[in-house]
């Protein structure tokens, strides 16, 4: 019965949003939407629709910027930091962020995009410098202390050309990519769909490999041919007995 249950709301987030907006209000216990807007500007446009704020800051200065949250999000404690001109975020559906984030912007046209289902206790995303974007895939599941960016923020000099050695590059994570706590991700890493990043990882260098655990500091493939799911699910018999013995 709970299984049919829950089927029938899974398809009202697109058959009938706005009840399925108020399901999730009774389940989260949001009952209106709580958020502050600083905005200076020209044309900057702020889209949510059927999704739960609570609590959210939106500090915008510059012009041409927009934030798109998508239907059945829900966002608790949420600061959009956006310095610049031309900046997009954009959030697919049913993302949840469970303690806070913040979603931090600057140069000019960047581009921060979170695929439906994502979910995250507590993060800090940062696309630095003109035309970088951070883009996290479909169904990915982050724990808190996290940290992904894009750029230093500040200049690394090489002492004889006094040119600027210190480039920004994008970010890419993959569907279904499980980033554990304290991990942070650093500018030009591309991490693989199914894949896990360990606690307290340092990611400075990723090639896009799928499924495989990164871990340490600097961040390395410690184990391929893996995937992972949101459930706890039971071990097998054999395997509880060998680690007991």
């Amino acid at each position: 019965m709970k299984a049919k249950l829950r089927q029938t709301v899974l398809r009202w987030r697109t058959s009938r949003p706005a009840l399925y907006a108020l399901v999730l209000r009774v389940r989260y216990h949001i009952w209106w939407n709580s958020s502050r807007r600083k905005v200076k500007g020209r044309n900057n446009r702020i889209i949510s629709k059927n999704s739960l704020l609570q609590h959210c800051t939106f500090d915008v200065q510059g012009h041409d910027n927009q934030v798109v949250i998508g239907s059945g999000s829900v966002l608790r404690n949420v600061i959009f930091r956006i310095r610049g001109n031309g900046h997009r975020i954009h959030l697919g559906s049913d993302i949840k962020v469970e303690r806070s984030a913040v979603f931090w912007m600057e140069g000019n046209q960047g581009v921060l995009e979170i695929g439906d289902l994502t979910t995250m206790e507590e993060a800090h995303l940062a696309v630095t410098e003109n035309g970088h974007s951070i883009t996290l895939g479909k169904d990915c599941m982050l724990a808190y202390g996290i940290e992904v960016r894009t750029g230093d923020s500040h200049s690394v000099i090489d002492a004889s050309s006094s040119r600027r050695i210190n480039p920004p590059a994008d970010v890419i994570i993959g569907d279904h990519v499980w980033i554990a706590a304290h991990a942070l991700i650093l500018k030009g890493c591309v991490i693989g769909r199914d894949s896990i990043v360990g606690t307290g990882a340092v990611v400075t260098k990723a090639d896009g490999a799928q499924g495989v655990i990164l871990a340490g500091n600097p961040a390395r493939i410690i184990k391929q041919s893996i995937s992972w799911h949101r459930q706890q699910l039971e071990m097998p018999v054999e395997s509880t007995t060998l680690r007991q013995s």
